[in-house]
């Protein structure tokens, strides 16, 4: 399973008088995993959802299996939309609503069913299988609210993947989990990723949880893409300095790349 390529050309998201985001050319290939990382503010989210199709930028085109999302209908829009699995940085979810994990889980399935179509029982096995895959079993009745940050992030993932998605993209997937569940998660990605081979674009301000996997980096700083390459030559001093104005460098600790400040000792991992 693989995506089509992704292109983004003269891409301007400007909501008000300032302009959050400004792409000139950007292309990601089907199959590539592509971490996109930054500073908070720098514009991470805003280019995920434009990618994504939640945001119309003021100019520029956004094209994916040779549409551009910016002029389609808004049917074609949402057709288009179901071969992408999206998980938001905050569950679009209202706690006062008892579903369980589940239903949660079935959303997604839902999400790519004609409008008021039940789902049937070949739906609900692919739901099921889902759960299974991501070690929810035992959870599967529970009310998605009582589930632990990491058993959350792991329902969203099942969701996604229920859609049969061609491009997965999570944004800040990791963020406010504690060390186990943040690997873990990233692991999962990775898994799913080498299993299906699906385009994969994961946003994070921290870099340690982009897993191997990620070869690509994007960098993003102040709405603009800094740079763009492999990980290991986006990840120098030189750019880090120009994104986040500080004296920083990077180790590698295992496969995965850690952020530190370059006065630090660097035998012991960190991040910014």
């Amino acid at each position: 399973m693989s995506g089509s390529t992704l292109v983004l050309s003269e891409v301007r998201v400007r909501p008000g008088r300032r302009t959050v985001l400004q792409i000139d050319r950007l292309e990601i290939p089907a199959g590539a995993f592509v971490g996109i990382i930054g500073p908070n503010g720098a514009g991470k989210t805003t280019l995920l959802k434009v990618c994504a199709g939640l945001i119309r930028p003021r100019s520029g085109s956004v094209v994916t299996e040779g549409l551009d999302l910016t002029r389609v209908s808004a049917w074609r829009k949402c057709e288009l939309r179901r071969h992408i699995g999206y998980i938001p940085q905050v569950a679009e979810y209202n706690a006062d609503l008892p579903f369980t994990l589940r239903e949660v889980v079935a959303m997604g399935r839902a999400s790519i069913r004609p409008l008021l179509r039940a789902l049937t029982p070949e739906d609900f096995e692919i739901v099921d299988h889902w759960i299974e895959a991501l070690g929810l079993g035992r959870r599967r009745g529970q009310t998605f609210r009582s589930l632990s940050g990491g058993e959350q992030q792991k329902a969203l993932i099942a969701r996604a993947m229920a859609q049969d998605p061609r491009v997965l993209m999570l944004d800040e997937a990791c963020a406010n989990l504690d060390f186990h569940w943040k690997h873990e998660i990233s692991d999962l990605v990775e898994q799913l990723y080498r299993q299906t081979q699906m385009t994969v674009l994961m946003v994070s301000h921290e870099v340690g949880v982009l897993p191997p996997a990620c070869t690509r980096a994007i960098l993003i700083a102040a709405g603009r893409v800094l740079a763009d390459g492999v990980v290991g030559q986006v990840l120098s001093p030189e750019v880090l300095q120009r994104a986040y104005h500080a004296d920083l460098t990077t180790v590698t600790l295992g496969e995965r790349t850690h952020i530190i400040r370059a006065q630090q000792d660097t035998g012991a991992g960190g991040r910014f």
